[in-house]
């Protein structure tokens, strides 16, 4: 098994839909496939990937895979899905809550939806849902949307708690915790931001529009899916990784061929698992 000190990245790669972990550091870096789901050898996914997360659950890493009217949970072990659900067809990120439930932002549809089940789940309407992280030590659930929304969750109930206005404008884009668990990766269509969870406050760290997805890497650089205009590709597609604290423009980690909406660095979530 790929480890997480492995510097990896996880892509929901809209290519031939499928969720790739891939060798940044190897020459020909679209052959550096660690893991593949489904397998190279396979179909590809049915519906298109937009995310992917490193997951853990009673011990155990899974990859939860956010599609465009589906979520799974698949075990990183050996690829068998153990959760498999239905989402409205606007579906750009995924959550696992401590119980086994899954959470799913439907952005279209403005819907946070709470799978409890294949037959058992609630809607809760959530204007522009884009992105969703549990924060295991303050036992509740961050939401984007319009807002950054706080929720509580207990007794298998999610229940409003707080909303913060996002800066410069309501189109909230990526969610994703710092390593130390006390700032957000926050994105909209303006720029990227850290939300301080202490002190409520959002922090500009990059004025680069339309970031799609965010994580640190294990050196504590911050790294974005590039925003870039790729000949024959969707908008909100991309084929690279880069840093953007420290901004260093010489480093680039380009996949060939790739069409990915979100790509995040594969180690283990801390702040939620």
């Amino acid at each position: 098994m790929v480890s997480p000190e492995t510097p990896a990245l996880l892509c929901a790669d809209q290519a031939d839909n499928r969720i790739r972990l891939v060798d940044p550091l190897t020459p020909g870096n679209n052959k550096a496939i660690l893991w593949c789901y489904p397998p190279e050898d396979e179909k590809g996914l049915t519906y298109r990937p937009t995310d992917a997360k490193r997951v853990e659950m009673d011990g155990q890493v899974f990859v939860l895979a956010a599609c465009h009217g589906r979520v799974q949970l698949v075990r990183f072990s050996d690829q068998m899905v153990v959760k498999d659900f239905s989402t409205p067809s606007s579906c750009h990120s995924a959550e696992l809550l401590p119980d086994g439930s899954i959470v799913s932002v439907n952005s279209n549809h403005g819907i946070l939806r709470l799978h409890r089940s294949s037959e058992d789940f609630t809607d809760i309407a959530l204007p522009y849902a884009h992105g969703v992280t549990w924060d295991k030590g303050r036992k509740c659930l961050w939401v984007l949307g319009d807002l950054l929304y706080r929720f509580d969750y207990t007794g298998g109930k999610l229940a409003l708690n707080r909303s913060f206005e996002l800066p410069l404008s309501p189109t909230g884009h990526d969610l994703f915790p710092l390593q130390d668990g006390a700032k957000l990766l926050v994105s909209n269509n303006d720029a990227l931001f850290l939300f301080d969870i202490a002190t409520e406050k959002f922090e500009t760290i990059s004025e680069m529009k339309q970031i799609k997805s965010a994580s640190q890497n294990a050196d504590g650089s911050i790294w974005v899916s590039e925003p870039t205009v790729i000949e024959g590709a969707k908008e909100w597609q991309s084929d690279s990784f880069i840093p953007v604290l420290p901004q260093v423009p010489a480093i680039r980690y380009t996949m060939g061929g790739a069409r990915f909406y979100k790509a995040r660095w594969w180690q283990r979530v801390e702040f939620s698992y």
